[in-house]
């Protein structure tokens, strides 16, 4: 009897063993089961999309901020706040007011932003009652600066005087061959009239000439004819009375 209680003290070491490595699977694998089904519930809603989102880099300003939560919806009411804040690197606030629309929050801009970083921060309450508040950032660029016109170079401005000089120099010979052209005109046409004072006044001219008094020449011929005769009449007249011998 004695050779037999080992082995049996050793089957029943072993069943007892086994027996409670199964239990113990079983409890894990029941407890991974339940922590699996209950993680859904255990999870807070939160940010799943924005505009702009964080760390963009937007050529102009948005007209508005824009956040997505997950979840049915954001809990609202007169004690609970809900809220965007748009702030600048000085902490200038830029935001207006907030509205919400289920599990959508958002704030316009009333005004463009300038170039810079700045900073969306903002705090929630989801449906479940859980409160978060968080924040993020992103920048907008600056404007192109307006080109600024190059300096002339010393020799471009050496070239531009020397073009103004020769302009210059071009209009005053051109004025003074002008002037001298006018006084030839002038002296020329003077010339002329003295030329056309000085030429004798022959036939038709002389005889123009004559006829200016007004008479013609037959009765200037005819009325020194007529003087003469009567000068000669007299004459005779006078000689005859003195050859008269006296009674």
């Amino acid at each position: 009897m004695s050779s037999r209680t080992p082995a049996h003290r050793t089957s029943t070491t072993w069943r007892q063993r086994a027996g409670r490595v199964t239990a113990l699977s079983a409890t894990a694998a029941l407890g991974l089961a339940v922590t699996t089904m209950a993680a859904p519930a255990w999870a807070h809603d939160s940010l799943i999309s924005s505009s702009p989102e964080a760390g963009d880099l937007l050529e102009a300003s948005p007209e508005e901020v824009t956040l997505e939560f997950s979840g049915g919806g954001l809990t609202t009411g007169e004690s609970i706040t809900n809220i965007i804040a748009v702030s600048d690197e000085d902490g200038e606030n830029w935001e207006g007011e907030t509205e919400i629309e289920g599990a959508t929050m958002w704030t316009e801009l009333p005004a463009e932003l300038p170039g810079g970083d700045y900073t969306v921060a903002y705090r929630v309450v989801y449906s479940d009652g859980h409160a978060e508040e968080s924040s993020f950032d992103f920048e907008v660029a600056e404007p192109d600066p307006e080109p600024t016109p190059e300096p002339s170079t010393p020799a471009e401005t050496e070239t531009d005087a020397e073009t103004e000089t020769e302009t210059d120099a071009d209009a005053e010979t051109e004025t003074e061959a002008a002037a001298p052209a006018e006084d030839d005109d002038v002296a020329d046409s003077t010339s002329t009239d003295s030329a056309e004072a000085d030429e004798p006044v022959t036939g038709d001219a002389a005889a123009d000439t004559q006829q200016d008094p007004g008479l013609p020449v037959w009765a200037v011929v005819v009325g020194a004819l007529t003087v003469l005769g009567l000068l000669a009449a007299i004459t005779m007249a006078v000689l005859r009375g003195r050859k008269t011998p006296r009674a």
